[in-house]
């Protein structure tokens, strides 16, 4: 069969295409967590392990999955890792019915997408040209924001007219659509042979200090926006019932999408920047303006929601903007033949803040009131905001030299 030509545009825009259908159950959970807590009786702690678990399951698979893509055909991992996403979602929405059901249906949806979006990225890189590779990367992750605005939306939209468990059903599906979109455009790559062993290929990676400062970046990143994701859903229904508002206010759900929205732009925009300027010295300034909006969202919990509003909308533009300069400085830093394995250590390093932050601030929330005080959220963003610490700390400590 002959194989199908794409130019770069056109490679990107289906490759986020494909990458915004695996992602409708990404923030799902978030979106229907009232609704859980209320529903099965949940503490604080054991909302915060649901919206974490994911990304244990992200952090399990990753490494592997994302290290063979220099080894073996990363459209067969692809593949796989959506059905099991996409059978995951399903099977929650068809037998999750409390904590421990739940807890091991997210953590393979999260293993799903180990093997989808780090080795999308690889797959997409390896089919683009030297002189695109950069904005490929950069729109690539800078469209995770959008995936996780439209998860958002449909779990809040679909759960209100037909209730939660469709809500999952429908990010099942798409993660089927989107392995379709990948069996067209992705050619089939004939495995080469490894000349490094991957022990070798590790220890080159984790010995790259400015790799490095880039991995323990993104993991203050997924620390934050992901506990922020999680958490924030609640945190607007805990707004609009201080200050007793009724349905005229949008839906919290809404709100949270649109924050995501924002953070596609955000993403957009920083890229450029990186590109423009020093890489470094762009994420470390925002990494700081990013701890004050967090905690200043903490000390205005319980303030008007418009104020709340306002400033969660700042604090997710910072948060979300960090991804996609962030990985294309990764990207950059190691030689083509490691990028794979990099990718690996990268996304696992990372998305481990993906599974602290949201349980540090359900932790926070348990020990310094619960979700119904105003004390408890203040110190829920505290622990959000620590993230932004970690990112700036590891770029300013461990890489000095300009990018």
């Amino acid at each position: 069969m002959k194989r199908r030509q794409f130019g770069a545009a056109a490679l990107i825009s289906f490759f986020c295409s494909a990458l915004v259908l695996n992602l409708l159950g990404f923030m799902t959970l978030a979106a229907v967590l009232p609704a859980l807590i209320s529903e099965w009786g949940l503490t604080s702690t054991e909302a915060g392990w649901l919206g974490g678990i994911y990304f244990a399951g992200y952090v399990v698979a990753v490494p592997i999955l994302t290290a063979l893509t220099d080894r073996i055909d990363p459209k067969r991992i692809y593949l796989g890792s959506a059905l099991l996403a996409g059978v995951s979602s399903i099977g929650f929405a068809v037998a999750a019915d409390g904590f421990w059901a739940a807890l091991l249906l997210r953590f393979l949806a999260g293993a799903g997408l180990g093997g989808t979006y780090m080795p999308g990225l690889k797959a997409l890189t390896d089919n683009l040209q030297k002189s695109a590779q950069s904005r490929g990367v950069t729109y690539y992750t800078g469209v995770f924001a959008l995936g996780t605005a439209f998860s958002f939306l449909i779990g809040g939209e679909v759960a209100e007219q037909f209730g939660w468990r469709w809500t999952f059903a429908t990010a099942g599906a798409g993660c089927f659509v989107g392995a379709l979109i990948i069996i067209w455009v992705l050619p089939s790559r004939i495995p080469r042979d490894g000349t490094i062993s991957i022990v070798t290929s590790f220890r080159a990676v984790l010995q790259n200090q400015s790799a490095m400062s880039y991995m323990i970046s993104y993991f203050g990143y997924a620390w934050e926006v992901f506990a922020f994701r999680v958490w924030v859903v609640a945190f607007l229904f805990f707004s609009q019932m201080h200050n007793a508002l009724g349905p005229e206010v949008l839906n919290a759900t809404v709100w949270a999408t649109i924050f995501a929205l924002a953070g596609v732009a955000a993403n957009m925009a920083f890229g450029e920047l990186a590109i423009a300027f020093d890489r470094r010295r762009v994420l470390i300034f925002v990494s700081v303006i990013s701890v004050l909006a967090g905690v200043s969202i903490g000390l205005l919990s319980d303030s008007t929601y418009g104020a709340v509003v306002s400033v969660c909308f700042v604090f997710a533009m910072l948060t979300s903007g960090r991804n996609a300069p962030t990985n294309a400085g990764l990207v950059n830093a190691v030689p083509e033949h490691l990028r794979g394995t990099a990718m690996a250590v990268h996304a696992t390093i990372g998305y481990a803040g993906g599974i602290v932050g949201p349980l540090a601030a359900g932790i926070a929330l348990d020990v310094a009131g619960g979700i119904e005080n105003p004390r408890g959220w203040t110190a829920a963003f505290l622990a959000i905001s620590a993230g932004a610490v970690i990112s700036a700390l590891a770029l300013y400590c461990l890489n000095r030299r300009r990018d």
